[in-house]
């Protein structure tokens, strides 16, 4: 969520994937949208709900460079996101892994401002048409329910319906975000984390790997 350090704040942000999908990956030197990965056929592994992603490739995001969801590799500013649930509770049909095998890339919102991507982001689920987009990263503390975020119980109430949407906000990086952008990768367990320190390893790369059950269900 967010961590502060002297007078600056950092939004750390989450994109979740299967393991067996790293090694491309890292060949890659990049995380690429989901246009580019199906276009190509990268993923060993889709773990996401493809009505879902569907969906993301016919709602159009109304701020530069514009395009649609699907045209941007996608962050959570919360682990334990929504979707994770739905993988959990076994509601993706075309999906049977559980969460074992799932890891999440860690960057933070300030780093990849830093770099040359593109990016915007949202205040609540992509999919939904009840959501805005931003450019501007003042704004951050503004547009993200962080109480939302850190909430461990973060289902619509009858005082608010609207507290799913928003725990589904994004940070959007137009295309694809270099492998370097990453401050580290975090698992279900330690059996998970070896296999990711050695695939790691095998691509010269050296990341810090740390087991996060608390980001899991």
């Amino acid at each position: 969520m967010v961590r502060t350090g002297g007078q600056t704040a950092t939004h750390l942000i989450y994109h979740f994937t299967s393991v067996a999908n790293l090694p491309s990956m890292l060949a890659e030197g990049r995380i690429c949208c989901d246009t580019t990965v199906q276009a190509r056929g990268l993923l060993q592994v889709e773990a996401g709900d493809r009505d879902i992603k569907s969906r993301r490739r016919q709602v159009s995001v109304p701020v530069s460079p514009y395009g649609c969801p699907a045209d941007y590799v996608p962050f959570y500013f919360a682990p334990r996101s929504p979707m994770m649930l739905k993988i959990k509770s076994g509601q993706v049909p075309t999906y049977s892994g559980g969460q074992r095998p799932l890891v999440h890339l860690v960057s933070s919102a300030e780093r990849v401002a830093a770099t040359e991507h593109t990016w915007v982001y949202s205040d609540g689920n992509c999919a939904n048409d009840l959501t805005d987009y931003y450019t501007d990263l003042s704004d951050i503390d503004q547009v993200v329910d962080w109480d939302v975020m850190r909430a461990r119980i973060w289902k619509n109430t009858a005082e608010d319906g609207d507290r799913m949407r928003r725990r589904m906000a994004e940070f959007l990086v137009h295309q694809e975000l270099q492998w370097e952008a990453l401050l580290g990768i975090g698992t279900f367990d330690e059996t998970r984390a070896d296999q990711v320190r050695e695939i790691l390893r095998t691509a010269g790369r050296s990341e810090p790997v740390r087991v996060r059950r608390d980001w899991y269900y």
